[in-house]
């Protein structure tokens, strides 16, 4: 997909609304209400930069959280970085960041969107 359509997935409230919840609040400090997945109410989300279409990095979920994007040809990479997570939280944060990966890969391609009830089990996979 192209750049703008990943970067616009995860940016635009409307599109957000539709793969990961009910998006309020305004001047870089927002609120999510997850229709779905580990946190059960709602997300405090504050923006320190943002360079559409390819850099945002936000303070969410107790931690920082750099998106990168970049587009070669008609593909476009992200790169999630999690910062500042103990190596003890990794089991529990890995699964739900591959949860809302797996979400807006499933938005973008038109596919019904996964249930946060099939990540908990990948918490193994994270020691």
């Amino acid at each position: 997909m192209p750049v703008l359509d990943v970067w616009s997935a995860c940016t635009e409230r409307r599109q957000l609304d539709r793969w990961f919840g009910a998006v309020s609040g305004g001047n870089g400090n927002l609120t999510i209400e997850p229709t779905d997945g580990p946190v059960p109410g709602p997300i405090a989300i504050r923006v320190d930069d943002c360079r559409a279409p390819h850099d945002l990095v936000i303070h969410i979920d107790g931690g920082i959280l750099e998106l990168h994007m970049t587009q070669v040809g008609v593909i476009t990479n992200v790169e999630l970085i999690r910062r500042h997570v103990c190596p003890t939280d990794a089991c529990s944060v890995g699964p739900r960041w591959q949860y809302l990966l797996d979400r807006v890969t499933a938005y973008l391609e038109r596919r019904p969107l996964p249930s946060w009830a099939d990540y908990p089990e990948l918490t193994n996979e994270y020691r």
